[in-house]
């Protein structure tokens, strides 16, 4: 039975906060997989039924007494998949754990996989009531949160006195250094992955897929410091940037290195013998659960395929992937045997994207 709304402690709660002009305190955000049986009212839950984890508000939009959370959903430290029905959202209420306020059950689950199988990480808005005073989060810095785009604009690029767009810094080093698919030492390391190093307080992203334990990066990595990396591409002459359009034409917006498109049209043919970041960034449809980076128009799977899933409609999806030695670029909204995230479930790749998406190209090399 599907269910969204206050728990009744969390309207005992709001009742108090109106009586006495206090704005609502969230205090946390959990995520679970139980689910509810019959008989069961969720309005009486006062946790979740089955915890899985902590996850991340990252951000609030507040008008008079209605608020939207936005909490973000990462597989960073799950070893074993599940499926999401819980979302549990805490206040502060003076007891040590707080008190369950909003309570969501849901019946059409997302899968959740480990970090090990695919490494994922998407948004959920969440619309509740609270007080006409301005909502507060207690206790909570941004740490470890997976900056996007939008996020970045929002709180840091114009807040911070530069008055352009995070597009205009870069949009790569944004999708790039909004991801971390795990931290050194490594026992294996991805081709197109990004791993931060604690000792530098650095990310790299992996050139070459490694089977092995690696303690530090070596010259399989390329370094991604956000300021290093800024200032390289606001000097960088050769940069590539286009973006296929929902009717499957690609416009070019930079080409700095002689890149046409291919005789079918579908593709974006560069100079050989180059290695290639390629970031594509785009949102999903009701069609489209992943996205790839190919260099073939046949669509054949290989190590030198880059994916990324989501397994809900309508999110924004960013795939990142190194391409080497390839003179071809095709970029594909894929359909998956949903909730699967995996590339054996990859059914086919959508004939045209349902909403744009742009690309960005570096030259490694």
């Amino acid at each position: 039975m599907a269910f969204r709304g206050l728990t009744k402690k969390g309207a005992d709660y709001l009742a108090t906060r109106l009586a006495n002009e206090l704005a609502v305190e969230f205090l946390k955000v959990e995520i679970g997989d139980g689910a509810v049986v019959s008989g069961q009212n969720p309005k009486n839950q006062t946790s979740l039924i089955s915890y899985k984890k902590d996850v991340r508000i990252l951000k609030k939009e507040q008008e008079n007494n209605a608020i939207n959370l936005t909490i973000q959903i990462t597989n960073d430290d799950i070893t074993q998949g599940f499926y999401l029905k819980e979302i549990g959202i805490y206040v502060n209420d003076s007891s040590s754990n707080g008190c369950l306020y909003w309570y969501c059950n849901e019946d059409n689950a997302q899968y959740i996989p480990a970090k090990t199988d695919s490494v994922i990480a998407f948004e959920i808005d969440i619309r509740m009531e609270v007080t006409n005073s301005d909502a507060t989060i207690i206790n909570w810095s941004g740490k470890n949160t997976w900056i996007n785009k939008e996020y970045l604009e929002e709180n840091y690029t114009q807040n911070g006195g530069y008055k352009g767009t995070a597009q205009e810094i870069d949009d790569r080093v944004v999708s790039a250094l909004g991801k971390e698919d795990g931290k050194f030492p490594l026992n294996e390391a991805i081709q197109g992955n990004v791993y931060y190093f604690p000792a530098n307080k650095k990310f790299y992203i992996c050139k070459e897929t490694q089977n092995r334990r690696i303690s530090v990066p070596d010259v399989k990595f390329e370094e991604l410091s956000i300021w290093e990396n800024r200032k390289r591409l606001e000097n960088l002459n050769k940069h590539l940037q286009y973006v296929i359009k929902y009717n499957n034409t690609i416009i070019f917006q930079k080409n700095d290195i002689g890149a046409i498109l291919t005789t079918d049209g579908l593709g974006v043919r560069i100079p050989k013998n180059h290695n290639i970041l390629v970031i594509a960034t785009g949102s999903t449809g009701n069609n489209s659960y992943a996205m790839g980076v190919f260099p073939n128009v046949e669509k054949r799977f290989s190590e030198h395929c880059g994916f990324s899933f989501y397994p809900q409609n309508n999110s924004r999806i960013t795939c990142s992937h190194v391409l080497d030695s390839t003179d071809t670029i095709y970029v594909r909204a894929l359909t998956t045997k949903a909730p699967h995230t995996h590339p054996q479930f990859i059914i086919n790749y959508l004939d045209k994207p349902e909403n744009d998406i742009i690309v960005n190209c570096i030259l490694l090399d």
